[in-house]
């Protein structure tokens, strides 16, 4: 069978996944996280009631905006997202 397309990476890898749901004063959040193997001060979080990921560290957390862009949160929802990070990460 041929393929249009020609594969730079095929591979099949076996992660650890840490769920967590809170309820915070706004709303429910569920998310996934997963370590990176290529730099192990990241880490690729998962919102999954929105359907979005970023990669992270704990020094990513306070740039401006960016929790607001990424889960596309208002400010005081971010604002606990990135407090209940700050805790887990």
């Amino acid at each position: 069978m041929g393929s249009k397309y020609e594969l730079i990476k095929d591979e099949t890898v076996t992660k650890e996944v840490r769920y967590i749901s809170f309820m915070g004063k706004l709303q429910r959040y569920d998310f996934a996280f997963l370590k990176n193997d290529d730099d192990p001060n990241k880490t690729t979080i998962i919102n999954l009631r929105k359907n979005r990921f970023t990669v992270v560290g704990k020094e990513d957390l306070n740039d401006p905006g960016k929790i607001e862009h990424i889960f596309h949160e208002t400010a005081m929802e971010a604002d606990e997202i990135r407090n209940f990070l700050h805790e887990v990460l």
